[in-house]
């Protein structure tokens, strides 16, 4: 830590930095930077922004300098955007502004220079790597580092002072090892072969036993899901001749874990029946139904498995001995080289791929490696069996490979404009990964139009509610540029500018429309006035954990939300929007929360059952839903006594209206995506009251596969 003793010299101590100001402290080792010793949300590229400012305090920093040093080698177009973004980004996280900078000021056409003073670097005498700033002889001429001097005594000791902090502050990123690109050892660049040249999706890919070939499933063109072979010294791929399978696992005897049929569930996890076939070929053995996820043991002899059970995902390990079991997800397990070990990504929200890297023992014991990541996919264990690689990011889309060693110290190993997802790592430590293109978006049909448009705004669009007329939408934005809280925001149905509202994942409008309803951070609930107003929070009280999504009761008075009480499954709450204490109106394990027009009943899962069910508002015996279909996703009509049911199945979703009460059914809409490439999901159909305007969310995934030698 970088320490300011009494008599004005700072010492490094443990190779680490801490520069404060402001009242901050940012700790140039970590990467953190903190308040009142809490952490402040700031992601990688606006911390490295932070780091060059504080190398030089009152100094201008040229956006070229920026440029050369956080995108030394990376080829992509607009590095203008980038910078503008991740100064953008600082002073967010910094509270400051560009109007009235405290910390950041911009210099126009140049760049931006750190305006705020470094707290301890105020005594002229401070002693830097032995060059103290009352013989600053070594410093040559100060003119030609900062510019002409101040002709006043204070100007030159300001001056003066400035140098001597832009020193200290470099001596400790060296010594914290954080200089950033100015490393006096430069790796070997990695090499890279690019697998795969088709449009569409790679969802899994694994080497073979001989090192040489790799297998992966993937779906080109809107075909459905198959799996693949390639030679790495030779082009091109061939099919296994197994269509509608996906491969999950490759075992070190030649042996395949498939599941038939693979059904996309989020991102890169499909589910299906889990099977075992050899590499060259045949039909599958089944083993167990609705698995997620599988790897092999080192000997090839035994499974670790995820799968669905009610209410909970089971990691199991070999199948049948439950190691650990979570109301979230778990995703891409992987069995260490010794056998001792599973790692895998852990999720607390379903459909969500915020996490934290974890592993566990034979005897259930969970160790957490990494945390804070809002998104993750893809893990395997290095050549030698001593880290975790995993892909993830802190923010946005752009996953890169992180390693973390068994006792939670990590290093970023690779990154790369666009994202990627690790695949496997060979024992010789060569690498297969993803380079992906992902996007979620929403598209809509206004009232009177005759076409769908596309309404998503910047990359991970996501719709949650429509207005009663079919005009206006409520949407969440949580792409690259919004950060980890998310941004809610609403905009009409004719493609006119978003507006955003606040931060957040919105849940519904009022049923006035003058309020949206949003959940930070899963924490808390808020209030968004959509016009002038004044946001509104709501108390917490005893919900341990919100769930997703938030919605109005028809008196505009309450609200209805899925969230659990400390050591409780989650159900269904109702609670005032004046406070008060939140009443349970579904059982534990009863928590997708829908809610009739007439405010009577809620459409809820019970997970226990794994079946829809309506409950009522004040209590009293659940009943079922006739004519409903396993795996059908429900919405309320304007009619209480009537329901919109759908489910993706490609190439269209068709919706259905059914007469909850005699389970008679009829089809009502049919939605036909146009492109079908890489597209892993339809859902969050939206009707307006009369259901002739709509609006739906996709998500969209396209990636090549790659082969990468020389990473350490």
């Amino acid at each position: 830590m970088l320490d300011f003793p009494k008599n004005g010299v700072p010492q490094v101590q443990n190779g680490t930095g801490t520069i404060r100001f402001g009242g901050f402290e940012a700790d140039l080792h970590s990467g953190e930077v903190r308040k009142s010793g809490i952490r402040v949300k700031l992601q990688e590229q606006p911390f490295k922004v932070l780091q060059i400012l504080l190398e030089h305090p009152g100094k201008l920093v040229t956006r070229e300098e920026l440029q050369s040093r956080i995108w030394p080698e990376e080829n992509f177009g607009d590095f203008d955007h980038a910078v503008n973004v991740a100064v953008g980004k600082l002073r967010m996280a910094l509270g400051d502004s560009a109007d009235n900078p405290q910390f950041v000021e911009t210099v126009p056409r140049r760049g931006y220079r750190f305006v705020a003073t470094l707290e301890g670097l105020v005594a002229e005498t401070v002693a830097v790597g032995g060059l103290a700033t009352d013989d600053l002889s070594g410093l040559d001429d100060l003119s030609s580092v900062f510019g002409p001097s101040d002709s006043s005594g204070g100007g030159r000791r300001r001056w003066v002072l400035w140098a001597a902090a832009g020193v200290a502050v470099a001596g400790v990123l060296v010594a914290s090892g954080v200089l950033i690109g100015r490393r006096t050892v430069r790796s070997h660049a990695p090499e890279f072969q690019r697998l795969t040249v088709r449009h569409g999706t790679v969802f899994s890919a694994r080497f073979a036993p001989d090192g040489h070939n790799v297998i992966y499933s993937a779906s080109w063109d809107g075909a459905p899901v198959e799996i693949f072979a390639t030679d790495v010294k030779f082009s091109g791929s061939r099919s296994l001749e197994m269509p509608g399978t996906a491969m999950l696992a490759v075992s070190s005897s030649g042996e395949m874990a498939v599941e038939q049929p693979p059904s996309p569930r989020f991102m890169m996890t499909l589910r299906g029946t889990l099977g075992q076939v050899p590499l060259t070929g045949g039909s599958p053995r089944q083993i167990v139904e609705n698995v997620d996820w599988a790897d092999w043991s080192p000997d090839g002899k035994t499974l670790a498995i995820v799968r669905e059970v009610p209410g909970k995902q089971r990691l199991e390990f070999p199948v049948g001995h439950v190691l650990y079991e979570t109301t979230g997800w778990v995703g891409h397990p992987r069995v260490s080289p010794r056998g001792d070990l599973v790692a895998f990504l852990d999720h607390p929200n379903y459909k969500d791929d915020r996490g934290v890297v974890s592993v566990i023992d034979l005897a259930g014991h969970k160790k957490v490696l990494s945390t804070g990541w809002e998104s993750e996919e893809g893990l395997a264990w290095s050549a030698g069996g001593n880290e975790v690689w995993f892909s993830a990011t802190e923010a946005g889309l752009q996953r890169r490979i992180y390693a973390a060693d068994l006792a939670g110290h990590v290093r970023l190993a690779f990154r790369t404009p666009g994202g990627v997802t690790l695949q496997d790592i060979a024992p010789d430590g060569r690498l297969l990964l993803t380079r992906d293109e992902q996007r979620a978006g929403i598209m809509g049909l206004a009232p009177g139009a005759s076409r769908e448009r596309d309404l998503s705004w910047l990359d991970w669009s996501l719709p949650t509610d429509i207005s009663p007329d079919g005009n206006t939408i409520l949407f969440d934005e949580e792409g690259e540029q919004v950060g980890p809280s998310y941004t809610v925001a609403v905009r009409d149905m004719q493609g006119s500018p978003p507006v955003p509202l606040g931060e957040g994942m919105s849940g519904g409008f009022s049923p006035d429309g003058k309020w949206a309803i949003a959940t930070v951070d899963y924490t808390q609930l808020v209030l968004w006035p959509t016009g002038a107003g004044t946001a509104k929070r709501i108390d917490r009280g005893t919900i341990q954990q919100y769930g997703h999504p938030v919605r109005w009761l028809p008196d505009g008075k309450r609200i209805l939300f899925p969230g659990n009480l400390p050591g409780q499954q989650p159900r269904c709450f109702v609670q005032s929007i004046d406070g008060g204490p939140a009443r349970p109106v579904t059982p534990e394990g009863a928590s997708m929360c829908i809610v009739s027009p007439d405010g009577k009943w809620i459409g809820s899962k019970d997970f226990s059952s794994n079946e829809a069910r309506m409950y009522p508002m004040d209590g009293g015996e659940s009943r079922s839903i006739p004519g409903l279909l396993p795996g059908e996703t429900v919405v309320w009509t304007s009619d209480p006594k009537f329901m919109y049911v759908h489910q993706w199945k490609q190439p269209s979703m068709k919706i259905y209206r059914l007469n909850i009460e005699t389970g008679q059914r009829q089809l009502f809409k049919e939605v036909n995506p146009v492109d079908m490439a890489g597209l892993c999901d339809l859902s969050n159909i939206m009707l307006s009251a009369d259901g002739r305007a709509y609006v739906y969310g996709y998500t969209r995934l396209l990636s090549d596969l790659y082969l990468v030698k020389g990473l350490q």
